[in-house]
């Protein structure tokens, strides 16, 4: 069980990007997690190939544009940091964005790993494609998922509760990476208002009391509990988290991400899934342990 009362913040924060303009979200968003959490910040760009005419025709006439592409790139990455106090280097890679991303990861001691998508195709594919998807399942490590702008730290955040490990964790990673913060914790029941009164209220009221027992078994300290708020919604878990999220202006949602091979996900989705692709706002997808429930 986490120990909450003495989790550190993160030391590291690992940022994949090809710094174009459309990935100025999850750039602001990791200056500032930088900031809050006193990081140091590794930016990852991961190159498949040659990316403008220029180093297309370098590329067919045998030179190696990659050294004018790291110093422009590294140049810019100074610009952008110059005074802000955040330490942040770059390192350039080739090959699979996910495998390049999982390796960065793999080489830093515990970071948090920030994407967001951009005019790249391969970096694109972060938000509403298979490449989310298997980082998630593949990286150790959180990995936050950034859309929104940022307007300073998170301060309305939403646990999915389904009274697993994965949920467990997320709460635990919730609770370890933003003291002091309050928490929605929110358990969707499949049922319908429409059915008959009684059963419906019943099963409420037994979603509350697990919601409640679930709580206990996380063991969590009582200024930390204090700050949980319990919330059952009803119907299709998608649609009724996404519709929360709207109505109460949520900030970032951490989602617990159970371990399946990748043959089942071929076969089946996962709720997971469903909310990266729905929710507004910014999401943070925690992997359980191997072999968890």
């Amino acid at each position: 069980m986490t120990d909450h009362t003495d989790s550190p913040a993160p030391q590291r924060l690992l940022l994949a990007t090809d710094l174009c303009t459309r990935c100025d979200r999850p750039l602001d968003r990791a200056k500032q997690l930088a900031a809050e959490w006193q990081a140091s910040l590794t930016i990852v760009m991961v190159r498949d190939g040659p990316g403008t005419p220029e180093e297309v025709s370098s590329w067919l006439d045998g030179s190696d544009p990659v050294h004018a592409f790291e110093q422009a790139a590294r140049n810019e990455v100074a610009a952008e940091f110059a005074g802000t106090g955040v330490a942040a280097t770059l390192q350039v890679v080739r090959g699979d964005v996910t495998d390049g991303i999982v390796q960065a990861a793999t080489a830093l001691t515990d970071p948090v790993v920030i994407i967001g998508a951009s005019r790249d195709g391969g970096f694109q594919q972060l938000f509403l494609g298979s490449t989310a998807t298997r980082l998630a399942q593949e990286l150790a490590q959180p990995l936050l998922v950034v859309r929104q702008r940022t307007r300073g730290s998170y301060a309305r955040i939403l646990v999915a509760n389904d009274f697993g490990d994965a949920a467990r964790r997320a709460l635990d990673s919730a609770i370890a990476l933003f003291p002091g913060r309050l928490i929605t914790l929110m358990h969707v029941l499949e049922v319908s208002p429409a059915g008959p009164p009684a059963a419906y209220a019943g099963a409420m009221h037994q979603a509350q009391l697990d919601s409640e027992g679930f709580l206990d078994r996380c063991a969590l300290p009582d200024d930390a509990r204090a700050r949980i708020d319990i919330v059952i919604g009803h119907g299709d878990v998608p649609d009724a988290i996404a519709g929360y999220v709207a109505a109460a202006a949520t900030e970032l949602v951490v989602l617990g991400v159970h371990p399946i091979s990748a043959l089942a996900r071929v076969f089946t989705g996962s709720y997971s899934d469903e909310l990266l692709r729905r929710l507004p706002c910014d999401t943070l997808l925690v992997r359980a342990a191997s072999g968890s429930a």
